[in-house]
């Protein structure tokens, strides 16, 4: 697939604070890229230098193989969209998604065609007349995304877009925003922090912390192949345990427990990956882990226990919804090894 968009070496700092460490990507023409992290971990800095918002302070950008790194935002034919929306509050709908085409002297008629076009895209054509004041969040947001592809951007950058949006809300306009990138065929690179926004929109994912990139890949990959503790951590729930590894089992503990088979050669300290759903309640006598379930929650379509294993130590466990356990019974905690992953430290 072709390259659209690539950096090379790109890096900020800010005096002796990093912001950004040297960092390489790619990302393919069409592409659905979400840069994902918690606060701090660079993100938003590597998007504001891929939009030209801020100047790195080394590296390279390329767009179409070209250089593009000290380009001025307006010249790298890149279209923003923010949390914040930034809709002139004076301006009726059709006006600010005009705006861009009028800056840019697009004929009258042209730019009506194409504002009648971004709104039926959006579904916000009915409110062409109204002002942002008169609008609910959710069709705010709208707004901003029409006045973004009304100039057709190949390059689409969505700072933390759905934010301020209540949950309902955000779902919904997830769903929105990946049908407009296929109908689109543009490329975009979405930034979140939100690790369930990243899986259900992504074509691929690049996890950010302390200003470097840990891990890409598609969806599926970072949550069944985490290269880190930390990754492992970040994205979905996790049980996380700790110890020395020997032979075929992972000292935690007084306990040895069973590791996956692709890891049995391996020795020293390492952390075993147990997903919440590959783990399962079972007697006291037959598990691997005992102890008291303390909190019980209803997610819709099953449940998740929580157990005490030790004072510090609580396990995550989702189970059906039938046969829920008393909260302070004692109960065990079993799985397959296969479903595990053993990460080295």
């Amino acid at each position: 697939m072709r390259i659209k968009l690539e950096t090379r070496g790109l890096t900020k700092r800010y005096g002796d604070s990093l912001a950004l460490a040297p960092t390489d990507l790619q990302v393919c023409d069409g592409e659905f890229l979400t840069l994902l992290g918690p606060s701090g971990s660079g993100k938003t800095t590597l998007l504001q230098m891929v939009s030209g918002l801020i100047e790195p302070s080394g590296g390279q950008l390329f767009i179409d193989g070209r250089d593009a790194t000290h380009l001025l935002a307006g010249q790298r034919g890149i279209g923003l969209v923010f949390q914040s929306y930034a809709l002139f509050p004076h301006l009726t709908v059709a006006e600010n998604v005009a705006y861009p085409l009028r800056m840019r002297r697009t004929s009258s008629s042209e730019t009506t065609k194409r504002v009648r076009e971004a709104l039926s895209m959006v579904k916000m054509d009915t409110f062409a007349d109204r002002h942002p004041r008169e609008l609910s969040g959710g069709q705010q947001q709208r707004v901003a995304l029409a006045r973004c592809f009304v100039y057709k951007p190949s390059v689409i950058l969505l700072d933390e877009p759905l934010g301020a949006l209540d949950k309902n809300l955000r779902e919904h306009m997830q769903l929105e925003i990946r049908s407009l990138h296929r109908g689109l065929g543009a490329t975009f690179i979405y930034v979140t922090h939100d690790q369930e926004e990243a899986l259900a929109m992504s074509d691929r994912i690049c996890l950010m912390n302390q200003a470097r990139v840990e891990q890409i890949g598609a969806p599926n990959e970072l949550y069944d192949k985490p290269v880190s503790r930390f990754a492992a951590a970040f994205l979905g729930h996790s049980n996380i345990l700790d110890g020395h590894v020997h032979g075929k089992y992972m000292q935690w503990r007084n306990l040895q427990l069973p590791l996956p088979a692709m890891s049995e050669a391996a020795s020293g300290s390492a952390s075993l990956l147990v997903r919440p759903e590959s783990a399962a309640l079972a007697p006291v006598d037959t598990s691997f882990l005992q102890g008291q379930v303390v909190e019980t929650v209803f997610t819709g379509a099953d449940l998740r226990v929580i157990v005490q294993i030790e004072p510090n130590v609580r396990f995550t466990v989702r189970t059906p919804r039938i046969g829920k356990p008393d909260l302070g019974a004692m109960v065990g905690i079993t799985w397959n090894p296969a479903d595990t992953i053993l990460l080295h430290q």
